[in-house]
Protein backbone atom coordinates (compact mmCIF):
# COMPACT_ATOMS: atom_id res chain seq x y z
CA UNK A 1 0.00 0.00 0.00
CA UNK A 2 1.24 3.26 -1.36
CA UNK A 3 1.59 6.67 0.37
CA UNK A 4 -0.19 9.73 -0.70
CA UNK A 5 0.70 13.15 -0.96
CA UNK A 6 -1.78 15.78 -2.81
CA UNK A 7 -0.48 19.62 -2.97
CA UNK A 8 -3.73 22.05 -3.13
CA UNK A 9 -2.71 25.14 -3.95
CA UNK A 10 -5.89 27.52 -3.40
CA UNK A 11 -4.16 31.43 -4.12
CA UNK A 12 -1.92 32.20 -6.08
CA UNK A 13 -0.27 36.26 -6.38
CA UNK A 14 2.82 37.57 -7.43
CA UNK A 15 5.61 38.24 -4.89
CA UNK A 16 7.18 41.78 -4.75
CA UNK A 17 4.47 43.27 -7.07
CA UNK A 18 6.50 41.75 -9.35
CA UNK A 19 10.40 43.02 -8.62
CA UNK A 20 12.43 41.26 -11.14
CA UNK A 21 15.59 39.33 -8.96
CA UNK A 22 19.02 39.53 -11.93
CA UNK A 23 18.66 37.02 -14.26
CA UNK A 24 16.19 34.94 -12.34
CA UNK A 25 13.52 37.65 -12.76
CA UNK A 26 9.98 37.81 -10.88
CA UNK A 27 8.58 35.68 -8.37
CA UNK A 28 5.38 34.10 -7.08
CA UNK A 29 3.45 33.16 -3.60
CA UNK A 30 1.64 30.57 -3.80
CA UNK A 31 -0.53 29.18 -0.63
CA UNK A 32 -2.33 26.21 -0.02
CA UNK A 33 -2.22 22.49 1.76
CA UNK A 34 -0.76 19.38 1.80
CA UNK A 35 -3.06 16.28 2.52
CA UNK A 36 -1.01 13.28 3.40
CA UNK A 37 -2.39 9.60 3.51
CA UNK A 38 -0.05 6.84 4.85
CA UNK A 39 -0.13 3.37 5.79
CA UNK A 40 0.36 2.61 9.39
CA UNK A 41 1.79 -0.40 8.86
CA UNK A 42 4.30 0.40 6.48
CA UNK A 43 7.71 0.01 8.04
CA UNK A 44 8.74 3.62 7.47
CA UNK A 45 6.30 4.63 9.52
CA UNK A 46 7.11 2.47 12.59
CA UNK A 47 9.20 5.43 14.20
CA UNK A 48 5.80 7.10 14.82
CA UNK A 49 4.19 6.84 18.21
CA UNK A 50 0.66 6.03 17.97
CA UNK A 51 0.37 5.69 14.79
CA UNK A 52 -1.41 2.61 15.29
CA UNK A 53 -4.08 4.19 17.06
CA UNK A 54 -4.65 6.67 14.89
CA UNK A 55 -8.32 6.53 12.94
CA UNK A 56 -7.52 5.03 9.25
CA UNK A 57 -10.09 5.80 6.25
CA UNK A 58 -11.77 3.15 3.95
CA UNK A 59 -8.60 2.25 2.44
CA UNK A 60 -6.33 1.66 5.88
CA UNK A 61 -4.80 4.45 5.43
CA UNK A 62 -3.61 7.79 7.93
CA UNK A 63 -4.65 10.65 6.82
CA UNK A 64 -3.54 14.75 7.96
CA UNK A 65 -2.96 17.57 6.32
CA UNK A 66 -0.82 20.94 6.63
CA UNK A 67 -0.32 24.15 5.30
CA UNK A 68 1.74 25.16 3.06
CA UNK A 69 3.71 28.48 1.79
CA UNK A 70 5.73 28.65 -1.72
CA UNK A 71 7.92 31.29 -3.07
CA UNK A 72 9.01 30.42 -6.38
CA UNK A 73 10.41 31.88 -9.73
CA UNK A 74 7.68 32.73 -12.45
CA UNK A 75 9.60 31.31 -14.92
CA UNK A 76 11.33 28.02 -12.91
CA UNK A 77 13.76 27.31 -15.54
CA UNK A 78 15.44 30.64 -14.91
CA UNK A 79 15.69 29.43 -11.35
CA UNK A 80 18.79 27.43 -9.54
CA UNK A 81 15.70 24.38 -9.62
CA UNK A 82 16.75 23.30 -6.07
CA UNK A 83 14.56 24.10 -2.51
CA UNK A 84 14.93 25.81 0.13
CA UNK A 85 12.80 24.43 3.13
CA UNK A 86 12.18 26.14 6.19
CA UNK A 87 11.04 23.68 8.78
CA UNK A 88 10.24 27.14 10.96
CA UNK A 89 9.73 27.30 14.75
CA UNK A 90 6.37 27.08 16.17
CA UNK A 91 4.38 27.51 13.19
CA UNK A 92 6.41 30.88 11.81
CA UNK A 93 8.35 31.51 8.97
CA UNK A 94 12.09 32.17 9.42
CA UNK A 95 13.94 31.85 6.72
CA UNK A 96 13.58 35.52 5.01
CA UNK A 97 14.63 36.64 8.30
CA UNK A 98 17.74 34.85 9.30
CA UNK A 99 19.01 34.43 5.73
CA UNK A 100 17.83 37.35 3.59
CA UNK A 101 17.74 40.15 6.82
CA UNK A 102 14.22 40.53 5.82
CA UNK A 103 11.68 41.82 8.72
CA UNK A 104 10.01 38.90 9.85
CA UNK A 105 6.99 37.81 8.42
CA UNK A 106 4.00 34.90 8.36
CA UNK A 107 2.61 35.94 4.95
CA UNK A 108 5.65 37.69 3.30
CA UNK A 109 4.68 39.55 0.18
CA UNK A 110 5.64 42.84 -0.12
CA UNK A 111 9.83 43.50 -1.33
CA UNK A 112 10.61 44.58 2.08
CA UNK A 113 10.02 40.91 3.16
CA UNK A 114 12.81 39.85 0.22
CA UNK A 115 15.26 41.42 2.17
CA UNK A 116 18.49 41.19 0.79
CA UNK A 117 17.15 39.33 -2.25
CA UNK A 118 19.58 36.45 -1.27
CA UNK A 119 17.77 33.34 -2.11
CA UNK A 120 15.58 35.30 -5.09
CA UNK A 121 19.02 36.34 -6.39
CA UNK A 122 20.40 32.46 -6.40
CA UNK A 123 17.32 31.16 -8.00
CA UNK A 124 15.66 29.21 -4.56
CA UNK A 125 12.06 28.38 -4.34
CA UNK A 126 11.29 28.66 -0.58
CA UNK A 127 8.81 26.42 0.88
CA UNK A 128 7.26 25.90 4.19
CA UNK A 129 5.07 23.68 5.79
CA UNK A 130 3.52 23.36 9.12
CA UNK A 131 4.90 20.37 11.07
CA UNK A 132 3.97 21.04 14.73
CA UNK A 133 0.47 19.20 15.47
CA UNK A 134 0.21 21.29 18.92
CA UNK A 135 -0.02 24.57 17.13
CA UNK A 136 -3.55 26.43 16.61
CA UNK A 137 -4.45 28.76 13.80
CA UNK A 138 -3.76 32.67 14.16
CA UNK A 139 -1.42 35.32 13.08
CA UNK A 140 -0.47 33.02 9.82
CA UNK A 141 1.41 30.56 11.39
CA UNK A 142 1.66 27.09 9.47
CA UNK A 143 -0.84 24.62 11.43
CA UNK A 144 -0.66 21.08 10.83
CA UNK A 145 -3.44 18.77 11.41
CA UNK A 146 -3.00 15.53 12.84
CA UNK A 147 -5.98 12.56 14.52
CA UNK A 148 -6.31 12.18 17.73
CA UNK A 149 -5.09 8.38 19.24
CA UNK A 150 -8.02 5.97 20.41
CA UNK A 151 -7.87 2.61 22.27
CA UNK A 152 -10.09 1.06 20.10
CA UNK A 153 -12.69 3.83 19.55
CA UNK A 154 -12.08 4.58 23.24
CA UNK A 155 -10.30 8.04 24.92
CA UNK A 156 -6.92 7.13 26.01
CA UNK A 157 -5.82 8.66 28.91
CA UNK A 158 -2.62 10.02 30.90
CA UNK A 159 -0.86 12.67 33.38
CA UNK A 160 0.77 15.50 32.20
CA UNK A 161 3.13 17.92 33.95
CA UNK A 162 3.02 22.01 32.62
CA UNK A 163 5.08 25.01 33.88
CA UNK A 164 3.35 28.37 34.01
CA UNK A 165 5.26 31.41 34.38
CA UNK A 166 3.99 34.64 34.19
CA UNK A 167 6.05 37.85 32.74
CA UNK A 168 3.76 40.78 33.91
CA UNK A 169 1.73 40.99 37.23
CA UNK A 170 -2.27 40.35 37.33
CA UNK A 171 -2.26 37.58 34.88
CA UNK A 172 -4.56 34.80 36.28
CA UNK A 173 -5.95 33.16 33.42
CA UNK A 174 -3.21 30.56 31.26
CA UNK A 175 -4.47 27.67 28.91
CA UNK A 176 -3.26 24.77 30.18
CA UNK A 177 -0.52 24.19 27.43
CA UNK A 178 0.88 27.38 29.18
CA UNK A 179 0.68 29.62 25.47
CA UNK A 180 -2.20 30.82 23.85
CA UNK A 181 -1.10 29.79 20.55
CA UNK A 182 -0.65 26.05 21.03
CA UNK A 183 -3.10 23.06 21.91
CA UNK A 184 -4.63 22.56 25.22
CA UNK A 185 -4.67 18.97 26.13
CA UNK A 186 -8.22 18.37 27.84
CA UNK A 187 -8.40 17.61 31.80
CA UNK A 188 -10.68 14.46 32.26
CA UNK A 189 -11.86 16.08 35.00
CA UNK A 190 -12.76 19.86 36.20
CA UNK A 191 -12.04 18.55 40.27
CA UNK A 192 -8.98 19.57 41.09
CA UNK A 193 -8.89 17.61 44.00
CA UNK A 194 -8.09 15.11 40.66
CA UNK A 195 -4.71 17.37 40.15
CA UNK A 196 -1.92 18.87 42.38
CA UNK A 197 -1.10 22.34 41.79
CA UNK A 198 2.59 23.53 42.67
CA UNK A 199 5.03 26.81 42.83
CA UNK A 200 8.19 27.26 43.53
CA UNK A 201 11.09 30.57 43.28
CA UNK A 202 13.84 28.77 41.87
CA UNK A 203 13.64 25.35 39.52
CA UNK A 204 15.67 23.23 42.61
CA UNK A 205 13.77 24.77 45.38
CA UNK A 206 10.81 22.32 47.47
CA UNK A 207 7.33 22.80 45.27
CA UNK A 208 4.61 24.31 47.83
CA UNK A 209 1.24 23.07 47.52
CA UNK A 210 -1.77 25.03 46.25
CA UNK A 211 -4.83 24.01 47.82
CA UNK A 212 -7.48 22.29 45.34
CA UNK A 213 -9.69 25.58 46.75
CA UNK A 214 -7.85 27.88 45.55
CA UNK A 215 -7.43 27.73 41.96
CA UNK A 216 -10.10 26.30 39.22
CA UNK A 217 -10.22 24.60 35.78
CA UNK A 218 -11.85 27.39 34.06
CA UNK A 219 -11.41 30.74 32.19
CA UNK A 220 -11.80 34.40 32.73
CA UNK A 221 -13.61 35.99 30.19
CA UNK A 222 -14.04 39.68 30.06
CA UNK A 223 -17.03 41.93 27.63
CA UNK A 224 -19.75 44.31 28.21
CA UNK A 225 -21.67 43.38 30.90
CA UNK A 226 -25.84 43.65 29.71
CA UNK A 227 -26.63 45.53 33.14
CA UNK A 228 -24.20 48.01 33.88
CA UNK A 229 -22.64 48.31 30.06
CA UNK A 230 -19.30 48.88 31.54
CA UNK A 231 -16.54 45.79 31.01
CA UNK A 232 -17.53 43.18 33.31
CA UNK A 233 -15.50 39.37 33.98
CA UNK A 234 -16.87 36.18 34.22
CA UNK A 235 -15.24 32.79 35.28
CA UNK A 236 -16.27 29.89 33.38
CA UNK A 237 -15.68 26.04 33.66
CA UNK A 238 -13.05 24.79 31.16
CA UNK A 239 -11.45 21.69 30.43
CA UNK A 240 -8.51 23.64 28.99
CA UNK A 241 -7.83 26.06 31.32
CA UNK A 242 -6.22 27.06 34.51
CA UNK A 243 -7.74 30.19 36.72
CA UNK A 244 -5.90 31.23 39.95
CA UNK A 245 -7.78 34.11 41.80
CA UNK A 246 -4.91 34.87 43.52
CA UNK A 247 -2.98 35.41 40.56
CA UNK A 248 0.36 34.01 39.17
CA UNK A 249 3.02 35.85 40.44
CA UNK A 250 6.12 36.95 38.32
CA UNK A 251 8.79 34.96 37.88
CA UNK A 252 7.44 31.91 39.81
CA UNK A 253 7.51 28.56 38.66
CA UNK A 254 3.94 26.88 38.67
CA UNK A 255 3.65 23.34 37.83
CA UNK A 256 0.45 21.63 37.15
CA UNK A 257 -0.11 17.49 36.97
CA UNK A 258 -3.55 16.26 35.67
CA UNK A 259 -5.18 13.60 33.60
CA UNK A 260 -5.14 14.54 30.20
CA UNK A 261 -7.24 12.73 27.18
CA UNK A 262 -7.13 12.47 23.30
CA UNK A 263 -3.11 12.68 22.64
CA UNK A 264 -2.22 13.61 18.95
CA UNK A 265 -0.41 11.94 16.50
CA UNK A 266 2.57 14.57 16.72
CA UNK A 267 5.00 11.97 14.78
CA UNK A 268 3.68 12.82 11.51
CA UNK A 269 4.71 15.72 11.50
CA UNK A 270 7.90 14.29 10.97
CA UNK A 271 7.10 11.13 9.22
CA UNK A 272 9.19 9.62 6.59
CA UNK A 273 5.91 10.60 3.97
CA UNK A 274 6.11 14.16 5.08
CA UNK A 275 10.00 14.83 4.86
CA UNK A 276 9.85 13.45 1.20
CA UNK A 277 7.21 16.08 0.04
CA UNK A 278 9.46 18.49 0.82
CA UNK A 279 12.66 17.36 -0.71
Amino acid sequence: MNNRIELRIHERVAFAAGHGFGDVGSYERLSGRVHFAVDPRAAAQQVVVDLDKAPVDAEGLVRFATDCMILKPVEMQRGNQRVFYDYGNRGHKRALQFYNDAPHSNAPIALAHAGNGFFMRRGYAVVWLGWEGDMLPGDGRMVLDVPVASDRGQPITGRIRVEYIADTPGITCFPLSGRIAAHSYATVSLDTHQAVLTRRRYPYDTPEAIPPDRWRFACLQAGSGGETQSLEHAVVPSDRHIFLPAGFRPGWIYELVYTAKDPLVHGLGMSPCAISSAS
